[in-house]
């Protein structure tokens, strides 16, 4: 664990930083897991569109409704509390939308998700495409000093600076630089760090296109003469951001760093349905951070499934709140002092996965991996051998592949991810790879897998090592 000091300079994200987590085994490491039945996993997995479009559209309805009732008052004071409302979903509530819709669960069809995550994206003032990067970052180094760039409140804490966020005071000058920055090819240090070269343009142009809408927004308050367009698009950050807040600082605020496990510096706590529809079961965030393939409609029930091998759940909300004040305020002057979370006797520590081996049944190289029926439609398992990982899957019509078992982007295990059409998604990034070739299918994944030989033969699977590898 890395000695805390009062220097926030070690929370930067530079080469200097990063490698001094990298040297302490803390960078790109594995995390601890839960231990799940994997058949109860995979039923976890399930994605529907059902649900997000339920409760987008009930979302959109809150939103409308309460800007249509600003616009029916407008003119007198009553206008104020509709507009307070529509503030809070606008620029509070779009946070946790963000958020599931940039994991790609929130929706089954794909386009869903990303046309929710753009949208959602420009209501909290973040570029689309720099915020899927440093997020990936953040799955991967959770809460590691100089790694991740989603540190809320670094140490000691800056309580003005907190407090103006409630109002998204710095929040505003700092979004606009970085459009103005990026949409002229402009990327700094430290987003250097974390988004790779090719992604530039695509950086670039997204900050033109919110450049473009807040120009168009402006220009229709001229022409109407009426504050009307700005208060909608503009303006309701400056009244709604505090409930992005008051939910996102229970997360990981006041707790431990370089830690390699998500129960001791994240929080999970129980409220009402009001609080888990706004915050779309973000509440549930241990849960999250272990197994962030899981859709926002199933994490209660993996809370049920893994609640005893945590520490307890806080009671509420409020409950959060009653330890972060006070954390916050003793980091002031001790800034090495954080929330110790305890677990329970019967928790499990042993970072291990579920591994099976095999040994070499011929002299052709074809290894015995299992039962034909151990290996269902639709499903993958890992797979050692000699000192390296593999993953085998089968697909819907039955066919089967195999590749290196650990993800090329993050060291993350491909046998805890989902299979989609012929792809294989990545349990912690959520990027793609084609099973056929190993090939990259989809961001953040860049470089591809290596694939191998792999057959059904009298009803057992074999596999034979072969480090096939496409071009990029």
């Amino acid at each position: 664990m890395s000695e805390v000091v009062s220097d926030q300079s070690r929370y930067l994200l530079n080469r200097k930083n990063s490698q001094k987590a990298i040297e302490a085994g803390l960078a790109e490491a594995e995390w601890y897991q839960s231990p799940i039945p994997r058949e109860t996993l995979r039923e976890l997995l399930v994605r529907r569109d059902g649900p997000a479009i339920r409760d987008t559209l009930v979302w959109f309805g809150i939103i409308f409704g309460a800007a249509a009732a600003t616009v029916a008052l407008w003119g007198s004071l009553w206008a104020v509390f509709p507009y307070l409302i529509y503030a809070a979903i606008y620029a509070g509530s779009a946070d946790s939308r963000w958020h599931e819709t940039l994991h790609g669960t929130a929706f089954k069809t794909d386009w869903m998700n990303s046309v929710l995550y753009e949208i959602a994206s420009f209501m909290v003032l973040r570029e689309g495409v720099i915020w899927r990067w440093s997020h990936t970052r953040h799955h991967s180094d959770t809460i590691i000093v100089g790694r991740d760039p989603e540190i809320a409140a670094p140490r000691p804490p800056d309580i003005a600076g907190i407090l103006l966020g409630l109002f998204a005071i710095r929040a505003y000058p700092q979004y606009f630089k970085n459009l103005f920055l990026h949409s002229v090819g402009k990327i700094s240090e430290r987003e250097m760090e974390f988004i790779p070269e090719s992604e530039y343009s695509k950086v670039a142009r997204t900050a033109r296109v919110h450049l473009l809408v807040y120009f168009l927004v402006t220009v229709s308050s001229i022409v109407f003469q009426s504050w009307i367009p700005v208060l909608f698009i503009g303006l309701p950050n400056l009244f709604g951001t505090w409930l992005m807040l008051v939910y996102g600082l229970t997360q990981h605020t006041g707790l431990a760093e370089d830690v390699l496990d998500h129960r001791l510096n994240s929080r999970t706590f129980l409220t009402n349905r009001l609080n888990c529809f706004l915050y779309w079961n973000m509440n549930y965030h241990v849960e999250h951070h272990m197994f962030p393939l899981v859709p926002y409609h199933a994490v209660p029930r993996l809370h049920e499934l893994m609640k005893d091998d945590c520490p307890p759940a806080y009671a509420s909300l409020w409950s959060c709140w009653k330890e972060i004040v006070p954390t916050l305020e003793r980091q002031c002057r001790e800034p090495a002092y954080h929330v110790e979370r305890v677990l329970p006797e019967s928790a499990g520590t042993d970072v291990q996965r579920t591994r099976r081996a095999g040994k070499l049944v011929d002299e052709e190289g074809w290894i015995d991996v299992c039962g034909g029926e151990e290996l269902k439609s639709m499903d993958v398992l890992r797979f050692d051998h000699e000192e390296r990982t593999y993953a085998i899957y089968r697909g819907s019509e039955g066919e089967l592949y195999a590749t290196d078992g650990i993800c090329t982007h993050g060291k993350t295990h491909l046998a805890e991810g989902l299979i989609v059409g012929k792809m294989i998604e990545c349990p912690k990034h959520n990027g793609r790879f084609n099973l056929e070739d190993g090939s990259p299918a989809r961001k953040p994944v860049c470089k591809a897998l290596k694939t191998h030989e792999v057959k059904e033969c009298d009803g057992r699977v074999f596999f034979r090592i072969g480090d096939r590898l496409v071009k990029n």
